[in-house]
């Protein structure tokens, strides 16, 4: 895992894999950082509600945002 950064010293690379805490939680949570938002696969934040983050290694058993879309789309 990457060294944490506040969203005010910089942003993620586009479909880069995270690991991000948001304002009212302490406890960070996986996604990916798309389209200015941080992203899992419940819901997406804004930057702005988002404190710090950190970047993944690649790891297989974390899939891409749209793994889950594509997944429900199938259902």
């Amino acid at each position: 895992m990457g060294i944490w950064t506040t969203t005010a010293q910089g942003l993620p690379g586009e479909d880069e894999a995270v690991q991000f805490t948001i304002r009212e939680r302490r406890v960070p949570l996986r996604g990916q950082y798309r389209h200015g938002e941080f992203a899992t696969r419940w819901w997406h934040y804004p930057a702005c509600n988002v404190n710090r983050w950190s970047a993944l290694e690649h790891e297989p058993d974390v899939a891409p945002v749209d793994a889950f879309d594509a997944h429900a789309a199938a259902a």
